[in-house]
C-alpha cells in the first residue's frame, strides 16, 4: 500500500541525523519513501566543505542514493544559526551570498529540487526594522540566483527568528515573489497559534513539514497534540498545493523536541499520510 500511493511524501533526513548519508537513504527506503529532504547544517550527512568548493564526488553521492531530493536545508557555519541573511557586517552577507552560488550550482547538478534557508534573527543593538530590511534584501538575491539555475528557493519562519508569527511571515514572503515558505505549524502551534492563524500562510507555502506539537511543545506524539493533520491536508490541497509533504520528527534538545520516540511517529504519520492522500 505504502508505496502504491502517487502523492510526494518525503522523509527529513534531520529525522536520521546520527546515520550517514547512505544509511539514512536506505532507513528511508526501508519505510517506504522514495524521496528524502537532505541537510547541509550538521556536516554529518553531506561534507559542507567539499559542496562549497565544488568538489564533484558529493554530486555523485547524491545520485546514487537512488531517491528524490525535494530539499537541502543549509545554514551559513556547520551546525549554528549564525552568521544569519541579515547580518549588518556587509563581508558577512557577501561571504553568505557566495555560499548560495556554491550551493545553488551543487543543486543544480545533483538534481535537488529547492533550497531552504532561516530568515534572519535580529541581533544585538539592531532595529528590528533594520533586520528585516536587510533580510529580504538577501532573499531576493538568493532568490536571483536559484530562479537562473532553475532551483526553487524556501525559507522557514521558526521560533524566535525576526519572522516567527504568521503576520511577519507572510509579509516577509510578499516582499520576496521569488521564495517560498517552508510551512511548519509546529513552530506556530508551540508559540500558541492557532492553526487558522498558520492558514493564512498557506498561499505562500512551497514545502510543508509535518510533526505533531501543542502549545509550549515543539513536538509531541501524534495523538496528544493540537493540530488537525486532516484539516491541514485539506486546506493545503484545496488551495491548489502541489509540492511535498515531508515528515521530520526530531531528537534535539530544543522547546521539547527530544521527547518522542522518532521511528514510532515517523511511521504514524507516513501511515496518516498515505492513507488520508489515498482517498
Amino acid at each position: 500500500m505504502v508505496n502504491e500511493c502517487p502523492m510526494k511524501i518525503c522523509l527529513a533526513i534531520q529525522s536520521l541525523r546520527s546515520c550517514t548519508l547512505e544509511e539514512a537513504a536506505g532507513i528511508t527506503r526501508a519505510l517506504g519513501f522514495n524521496a528524502m529532504d537532505l541537510d547541509g547544517v550538521m556536516d554529518t550527512t553531506l561534507e559542507r566543505d567539499k559542496i562549497l568548493s565544488g568538489d564533484r564526488s558529493e554530486v555523485q553521492r547524491v545520485k546514487d542514493l537512488g531517491l528524490i531530493a525535494p530539499n537541502i536545508h543549509w545554514t551559513f557555519a556547520p551546525g549554528s544559526l549564525y552568521p544569519v541573511i541579515n547580518d549588518p557586517d556587509p563581508e558577512v552577507r557577501s561571504k553568505n551570498k557566495e555560499q548560495i552560488q556554491r550551493l545553488t550550482e551543487f543543486c543544480h547538478l545533483a538534481g535537488i529540487l529547492s533550497i531552504l534557508v532561516l530568515p534572519g534573527m535580529l541581533l544585538p543593538g539592531q532595529k528590528a526594522a533594520d533586520g528585516r530590511a536587510l533580510s529580504v534584501e538577501a532573499l531576493n538575491e538568493y532568490a536571483a540566483i536559484t530562479e537562473e539555475a532553475g532551483v526553487d528557493l524556501l525559507f522557514e519562519p521558526h521560533v524566535k527568528c525576526s519572522f516567527e508569527s504568521p503576520k511577519m511571515a507572510a509579509w516577509l514572503a510578499q516582499q520576496v515573489p521569488g521564495a517560498r515558505i517552508a510551512l511548519d505549524y509546529s513552530h506556530f502551534v508551540c508559540q500558541g497559534y492557532t492553526q487558522l492563524d498558520v492558514d493564512t500562510l498557506i498561499p505562500y507555502t512551497g514545502h510543508v513539514h509535518l510533526r505533531q506539537a501543542k502549545s509550549g511543545l515543539l513536538q509531541t506524539k501524534l495523538e496528544d497534540g493540537t493540530i488537525n493533520f486532516a484539516l491541514v491536508v485539506d486546506e493545503l490541497q484545496n488551495a491548489g498545493y502541489t509540492g511535498y509533504w515531508c515528515v521530520e520528527y526530531v531528537h534535539q534538545n530544543y522547546i521539547g523536541a527530544d521527547n518522542v520516540d522518532v521511528l514510532t511517529e515517523t511511521v504514524k504519520m507516513r501511515d496518516f499520510l498515505y492513507s488520508y492522500l489515498s482517498q
